[in-house]
């Protein structure tokens, strides 16, 4: 039997080679999808876990005693390891993040960052290829400038997030690293990703509830509608195939070696289209890791598989087409006699309503109750109501075209319309399985658009005007809230060194200097307010004057918690004399400059070399590189979103042109004898319309409902937020996505004449 089915599957006429090769191709592009998409949620949670070291030293991972690396030879037991002076900080250049880290070891034993192979000592450094590249190409005013002795050697793969990360270790002696603001000892590098409260590291990595909850949708959003895809394929030329089954069974083939025979040919198909898939992916694993899924790009190495991955793939794949070919010969095995006469099978019951019910439910509880206290308990509530409404559509929706169907049987006033609810009543479940992706991914996109819309919602921060390109701002004071809720300004800074002032005066393109004045009993529209000479706040035009005749004004303690054009603003006076200004300690020092790279570049360096950063301020900044900082999770997420909706699309599209073409050779039989007694082919093209559009669209609405109703209690619950309509695009995009699909449809019609023909009747 086994031999026989290789010999059907593989040189059963040109009928069975074009269905083999189809299928395979189908498979492939099915499994090379599932394996990009299993590798692409592993390579961000290993970008995510290269953070963590990062992330070593702040308030939330100090102590935490979980990654030992020690030099050849040393021994890991009894070793009292010696403190690692550690500083972490950032900085900025042409808008891009240099994640800098400050060490001093005070023994043989400190721990090594990873990707070097010991501690830079004073007046080394280790830098990322990417950072030294840069280096090399930008004046040492804009940038090398800034960092101290020479470089030692590049920090490998272990220890960069990114092939583009710009990361440097720079060696200091103890005692400089004990009078650096915000250094710590450690003795351990952090290795868990950083949580979503992460201190020092703003914008490095998603956060580790975020990332979690965030990859369980993804996965089950790329990976259910790949599976889908696959089965469709396996299913090509069902009915041609049943029908041969059955003749075989009438003529003395038992079931079993039916079964077998269906089940040999199915995993010849498909294990072809594994090996294709296979191929695929190692192929275009290369330019997949070159596409920035959450903004950087992937080491190729990470887009990896691991061997259960492999295995669920190589095996579970041709096993799970071995299957569906079984459950495909119901029929042949109980009566054989009643495929030929096309027995209507049971209707689908109501229940498969019940998971996509049970699955609202479960996001509902949670809503009403609160969620749970842990990280994984979220996760998985979450995760298990999005998986119960995914699949719940998928297992009503045979229901809902047989409920479509039945509505449209009792409007039908037209033969072609009757036909289809016909067809349609028949067999729903066949008719659902070809939209049924194209279902999944307008689920999928309004999940994605209604949170992103609702998430755009959140205040945050946003400067219009030149200032916020032009200005290059150094906070030595950071705004915390008491337990009353007021904001107060704490930290301050010396004033400028008369030396730094003079340099910076000579940039060719700085155009003013403010010095913002740091007075905790002052506040300007809310936020707590700084003074400022209105001489000097004359030369930065960009950032407000003051009134007419006053020597000093309130200004905000720090310009990044502003909003809006500042270029018209008033600030009001301060009752200060100019002469006491320079008593006050420094707020934050201010650099106008005409917008140029090289004159924000070499002020920054000047700034950062008189001030070094530390205790958790960012680095100077311009007013639009802050912004862009802040959103840094806001753009990841919504730069996710988008890959998902993107990939859950093409393999709509994919199994919607696959179903299409099963489908063809599938109405050969009905539709030519339908010809012969007279019908015109523009009814029949009316019921391949109606056959698709009715479940599309019956379960479509049912789907972008429940995206919105899913998507309301998840923001409620989660991002607590009201619930926000996205714009006219999401609407616009729906419908020319179930326009094209139907068009894809209508795109078979010019076959439909010549697969109608008298003669397929007679062969038939």
């Amino acid at each position: 039997m086994i031999r026989l089915g290789l010999r059907l599957a593989v040189s059963g006429g040109r009928e069975a080679l074009v269905r083999l090769v189809i299928v395979a191709i189908a498979v492939g592009l099915g499994v090379g999808l599932l394996l990009a998409a299993v590798a692409a949620v592993n390579a961000v949670n290993a970008q995510n876990d290269r953070y963590a070291w990062l992330n070593t030293g702040n308030s939330n991972t100090l102590g935490v005693q979980v990654h030992r690396q020690l030099r050849p030879g040393q021994e890991v037991a009894g070793v009292a390891r010696a403190p690692l002076w550690l500083l972490f900080t950032t900085d900025e250049f042409d808008g891009q993040t240099i994640y800098r880290t400050d060490v001093a070891a005070t023994g043989p034993s400190s721990s090594v960052p990873p990707g070097i192979p010991r501690d830079p000592g004073a007046g080394q450094y280790y830098i990322s290829p990417a950072l030294s590249a840069l280096l090399h190409a930008a004046p040492a005013a804009e940038l090398a400038d800034r960092y101290p002795g020479h470089q030692a050697g590049l920090i490998g793969q272990a220890g960069l997030p990114s092939p583009d990360s710009l990361v440097i270790v720079v060696g200091r002696s103890a005692a400089q690293m004990a009078h650096l603001p915000g250094a710590a000892k450690v003795t351990s590098f952090n290795t868990t990703p950083p949580g979503s409260n992460a201190g020092v590291n703003q914008g490095s990595g998603l956060g580790a509830k975020g990332l979690d909850l965030v990859l369980s949708v993804v996965a089950l959003a790329l990976l259910l509608p790949v599976l889908i895809f696959i089965g469709t394929a396996t299913r090509l030329s069902a009915a041609r195939r049943e029908q041969r089954f059955a003749a075989m069974r009438l003529v003395g083939a038992t079931p079993r070696q039916i079964s077998l025979i269906a089940a040999v040919e199915s995993t010849v198909a498909t294990a072809a289209g594994v090996a294709i898939g296979f191929g695929l992916f190692f192929v275009l694993r290369v330019p997949l890791a070159a596409i920035s899924f959450t903004g950087q790009r992937f080491f190729p190495a990470e887009l990896s598989l691991s061997l259960p991955d492999i295995l669920a793939v190589a095996v579970g794949v041709p096993a799970a087409a071995a299957a569906v070919a079984r459950l495909a010969l119901r029929r042949v095995n109980i009566s054989p006699l009643g495929v030929t006469r096309r027995v209507t099978p049971a209707p689908p019951r109501v229940w498969r309503v019940l998971p996509l019910l049970a699955g609202l439910a479960d996001l509902g509880f949670f809503a009403v109750h609160g969620e749970p206290a842990s990280n994984s308990g979220q996760v998985l509530s979450f995760t298990t109501g999005f998986a119960l409404i995914i699949i719940g559509l998928v297992i009503a929706g045979p229901w809902l075209t047989m409920a479509g169907a039945r509505v449209m049987a009792r409007q039908a006033s037209r033969p072609g319309a009757l036909i289809a609810a016909r067809r349609l009543a028949d067999d729903p479940r066949a008719a659902f399985r070809a939209v049924s992706g194209l279902v999944l991914a307008l689920f999928i996109f309004t999940v994605a658009a209604v949170l992103i819309a609702t998430q755009d919602t959140k205040p945050h921060f946003s400067l219009d005007g030149a200032a916020a390109n032009n200005t290059l701002v150094d906070q030595f004071s950071n705004l915390n809230v008491i337990g009353t809720g007021t904001q107060v300004a704490v930290g301050s800074a010396p004033p400028p060194p008369a030396a730094a002032l003079t340099r910076l005066r000579q940039i060719s393109g700085v155009q003013g200097i403010l010095e913002v004045r740091a007075d905790p009993g002052l506040q300007v529209q809310g936020i707590p307010a700084g003074v400022a000479s209105c001489a000097q706040l004359a030369s930065v035009p960009g950032l407000g004057r003051c009134p007419a005749g006053a020597a000093a004004a309130k200004v905000p303690s720090s310009l990044t918690n502003t909003g809006g054009n500042l270029a018209g603003v008033t600030w009001p006076a301060a009752a200060i004399p100019a002469g006491r200004l320079d008593s006050l300690p420094l707020g934050s020092l201010d650099v106008s400059t005409n917008g140029s790279q090289p004159a924000i570049e070499q002020a920054r360096t000047v700034l950062e070399n008189a001030y070094p950063t530390g205790t958790g301020l960012p680095p100077p900044q311009t007013i639009g590189e802050y912004t862009a900082n802040s959103n840094t999770a806001r753009n990841a997420y919504q730069q996710l979103a988008d890959v998902v909706i993107l990939t859950s699309l093409t393999v709509a599209g994919c199994t919607l042109a696959v179903s299409v073409a099963g489908g063809l050779a599938d109405r050969k039989r009905p539709f030519s004898l339908l010809r012969l007694t007279g019908a015109r082919l523009g009814m029949l093209r009316r019921v391949i319309v109606l056959e698709s559009a009715v479940p599309l669209l019956a379960v479509a609405v049912i789907a972008i409902g429940t995206g919105f109703g899913a998507s309301a209690l998840y923001a409620t619950t989660e991002m607590h937020l009201a619930l926000v309509v996205p714009g006219a695009a999401y609407f616009v995009l729906t419908a020319a996505g179930i326009v094209l699909a139907l068009g894809l449809i209508a795109a078979t019609f010019p076959l439909l004449r010549r697969i109608t023909g008298p003669e397929t009747a007679r062969s038939e």
